[in-house]
């Protein structure tokens, strides 16, 4: 029996290149195309499906993006295999999405046919990664997990970071929490240090690894960077 594959991406040429390469391979089906979790969800509810082939950061969707729909997608189809099919280069992020569930990781950076080699090997149940797929996740030390996994953040430090990593400011975030500008700074320093955090870019990779946003809010943060900068 083939197996039963839908492909869900936001961006019109990796979805024409996909049906391309799965349309023509023996005992590969490709049931379904979807442009966001909206469209992927609506898919399988009414589609048979083996394995979703999805990328991981894909404004707009219903059900989000990244860490927060592939653990939407174990809870709402549990026998559907995953394969994450992205451009993403944090081995943290990388790992998280092993973490949740995902059976594969094929680095867009890497030759696409490595997706068809991705859907045979999570359907019979085994992990597979592309080559820089691993190679990114071997930058991941046993030292800074062992120290990761000690660190506890209280529920306001975990709270400063997750609205700073979605593009609030320090007095945005005052505001809206009803803390002075100060505190939060203290605050947010206090969770940096707790996490080994040394600018920006770590806090985002931090919370975009733990789910405490999604990828799609890198865009929202950029952009208001961006305004900022102008």
């Amino acid at each position: 029996m083939a197996i039963r594959v839908a492909v869900v991406d936001d961006h019109p040429t990796m979805l024409a290149g996909m049906e391309h390469l799965l349309s023509g391979l023996e005992g590969i089906k490709l049931v379904g195309l979807a442009s966001n979790s909206t469209d992927l969800v609506e898919l399988l509810g009414k589609t048979a499906c083996d394995v979703v082939v999805t990328d991981f950061s894909m404004p707009g969707g219903r059900y989000g993006d990244g860490l927060s729909l592939l653990r939407f997608l174990q809870r709402r189809f549990p026998a559907v295999r995953l394969v994450v099919l992205t451009g993403m280069e944090n081995s943290t992020v990388l790992s998280s999405i092993l973490e949740v569930g995902a059976g594969g990781i094929v680095s867009k950076s890497d030759d696409l046919d490595h997706v068809e080699h991705a859907i045979r090997t999570v359907q019979h149940g085994e992990r597979y990664l592309s080559p820089e797929a691993s190679r990114l996740l071997e930058q991941i030390s046993a030292a800074s997990d062992e120290h990761d996994s000690h660190v506890r953040l209280s529920k306001r430090e975990a709270e400063v970071l997750r609205l700073y990593a979605e593009g609030l400011t320090v007095s945005e975030i005052g505001v809206r929490a009803g803390r002075s500008s100060k505190t939060i700074s203290a605050q947010k320093m206090a969770a940096m240090k707790k996490l080994g955090l040394q600018n920006d870019a770590d806090i985002f990779n931090y919370a975009l690894a733990h789910g405490l946003v999604q990828t799609s809010q890198m865009s929202r943060r950029t952009a208001r960077q961006t305004d900022k900068d102008v």
